[in-house]
């Protein structure tokens, strides 16, 4: 018996058990990339969603504040009718 056959067989069985940890190392990884681009794909959808959220709010207030403003002013002009027709009537 030649110990070259042995020597041989043993380096392709190490060479075979390097490529398939290779390969199974190679898989795990791909999968775990996946996996943390799909969450920081839907991390970003939720902050766009929140920034969506968070702007037709503040459309809101304005639009709100711009009516009150509105109200206000015509509230103060019927005020001032008011007083002058309660200063004329005084003289």
């Amino acid at each position: 018996m030649d110990i070259g056959i042995f020597e041989g067989g043993a380096i392709a069985v190490c060479l075979g058990l390097v490529g398939t940890m290779w390969g199974f190392l190679q898989k795990l990884v791909s999968s775990k990339l996946r996996e943390q681009y799909e969450i920081i794909v839907k991390l970003i959808d939720r902050i766009n969603r929140s920034d969506d959220a968070a702007e037709r709010r503040h459309n809101a207030l304005i639009d709100k504040t711009d009516e009150l403003e509105k109200t206000v002013g015509a509230l103060s002009e019927k005020i001032s009718f008011l007083q002058g027709r309660l200063n004329s009537r005084g003289h």
